[in-house]
């Protein structure tokens, strides 16, 4: 099936349709047909410049199936892109963005966003929402980022605890091409575990707060459109159980959808035979190496006088270096890198491979806790998944490439453990974990855990390290006392780097969850 296919009706509707297409009539002589074009982006995560994937990638992963996956991405390309089609289509284009635009590189590390903001104003965004990662910042930074923007952000479920108000817009009401659109904001539950939701923002369940939203948009609006950090399964979830969302662009997940969902609602809204009744959902991956492009086409019902979504179309468009920079954005990017490039320019050792993950071996995890090990001498290190965001590429190692693969400014903690609570966060947890510690964990028991090729017996007191964020949500709860050390993971690595001036990927099975 094509990216570039039409989902629509059949009979009378597609072919009126499909003439309109022809004709290049965007909104017809009666004012029949309209068109809006949503032009998408989620989870850049900090990435204002281009990028590369290692050549030896997972071929069943997302990654592999990329069009193009060496010097993809740059917002100065995606700039280009944005104006050529707003230029083409005028009235009826939407530039979003759905969270997460911070927390994955050196901009995000050193300016707390406000780079990213800067270059989304310099882009021309429309509107966004908040992700999750927006808050590792302190409230008052999260509160100067919104006021930053020159576009507004939507978020219905994020409100200031102290006086009940909303965080930013929870909704807003706008015009494209002549229809009245309601375009309202959502964020993931699980946001109130970071800095600045804890310094005094409430994040009310997503769910219940669409189930009280969307009735009333639907009266004011001829179409909803829900700008979501939720995740690909939560939005197809509140697609299922909110019937009257006409569109979800989501985020959160990084979830490539090539082509749309489509969620049929169980109880149709419109009595028109035309109407599609139901949710189309998109997603554009992650870090901005493809552009989300989805069309809408609305039909406006003679008896009723009200609009129907009657078709829809998806792509992901690849931004390659084939797209010029704007320039203009280019400056901004550039304005923030020159105070950073020599120290995230300069080389730290050199890969003898790729570090990409092998089913449960984890290469670019490995080589975090065997540094962390090595350099602070402790008996063993864990860290936890998801913490380690990309993998690490055969060739020169920068100080650049390092900061992306542990952007979160993470300290390194040192803790002492029983046996007996060291199994209990292998079996529970699953981190991975440095070579002299080996574990198996089948039908989500553990059934086998060693340290130095001895079994880890209950009564035993092991010196462990970790990072700081697996110590505050892992062993605080368990009250096992640690120590910070203050250093940061991200200079521990590349310490230990320096020292070995070369670095091999090693698969080696230490890790095993069936």
């Amino acid at each position: 099936m094509s990216r570039r296919r039409w989902w629509w009706l059949p009979g009378v509707v597609a072919s009126l349709f499909g003439l309109t297409i022809q004709l290049g009539v965007t909104v017809d002589s009666l004012q029949r047909w309209a068109r809006i074009v949503i032009l998408h982006t989620n989870d850049t995560h900090g990435h204002l410049l281009p990028f590369s994937y290692p050549e030896g990638i997972d071929p069943n992963s997302q990654e592999a199936q990329l069009p193009s996956k060496h010097d993809i991405g740059g917002v100065a390309r995606r700039a280009t892109l944005f104006r050529q089609l707003r230029q083409q289509l005028p009235d009826q284009t939407l530039i979003v963005d759905c969270g997460d635009f911070m927390d994955g590189t050196p901009f995000s590390l050193h300016y707390f966003g406000e780079a990213d903001v800067a270059a989304m104003n310099a882009c021309g965004y429309d509107y966004a929402t908040l992700g999750n990662h927006e808050f590792s910042n302190s409230l008052p930074q999260v509160q100067k980022l919104i006021r930053m923007a020159r576009f507004p952000y939507v978020c219905a479920n994020a409100r200031l605890r102290a006086t009940g108000e909303p965080l930013c817009h929870p909704y807003l009401l706008i015009q494209r091409s002549g229809l009245r659109i309601a375009l309202f904001g959502l964020i993931v539950r699980d946001t109130q575990n970071y800095r600045g939701a804890r310094e005094g923002v409430e994040i009310l369940d997503p769910f219940e707060v669409a189930e009280q939203l969307v009735p009333q948009l639907r009266q004011q609006a001829d179409v909803v459109i829900l700008l979501s950090h939720l995740g690909i399964e939560s939005d197809l979830e509140l697609a299922r159980r909110v019937p009257g969302i006409d569109v979800i662009v989501g985020g959160h997940s990084h979830t490539r959808l090539a082509q749309p969902r489509f969620v049929e609602w169980n109880k149709p809204l419109s009595k028109s035979l035309m109407g599609l009744n139901g949710t189309i959902v998109v997603q554009a991956h992650q870090w901005g190496g493809e552009l989300g492009r989805l069309d809408i086409i609305a039909y406006r019902d003679r008896e009723s006088n009200r609009w129907e979504l009657v078709a829809y179309r998806s792509e992901l468009i690849p931004i390659t270096r084939q797209i010029a920079e704007d320039p203009a954005v280019a400056r901004v990017v550039e304005r923030y890198w020159k105070p950073i490039a020599r120290q995230y320019g300069r080389i730290v050792g050199i890969a003898a491979g790729d570090f990409v993950q092998r089913g449960d071996d984890l290469a670019e995890y490995h080589l975090v806790s065997d540094a962390i090990r090595v350099v602070m001498g402790s008996e063993f290190d864990i860290q936890n998944l998801y913490g380690v965001r990309i993998q690490l590429a055969k060739g020169p190692i920068t100080y650049y490439d390092l900061a992306r693969m542990l952007p979160f400014g993470n300290t390194v903690v040192r803790f002492e453990i029983t046996g007996r609570a060291l199994k209990q966060i292998l079996e529970r947890q699953r981190p991975t974990c440095s070579a002299n510690l080996r574990y198996r964990v089948e039908n989500g028991r553990l059934v086998e855990a060693t340290l130095n090729g001895e079994p880890i017996r209950d009564d035993a007191v092991y010196k462990g390290t970790t990072n700081s964020y697996f110590a505050d949500r892992y062993l605080k709860p368990m009250n096992i006392p640690f120590v910070d050390t203050g250093r940061k993971r991200l200079d521990v690595v590349a310490e230990y780097i320096r020292q070995q001036k070369q670095v091999a990927p090693v698969i080696d099975g230490r890790r095993i969850v069936r």
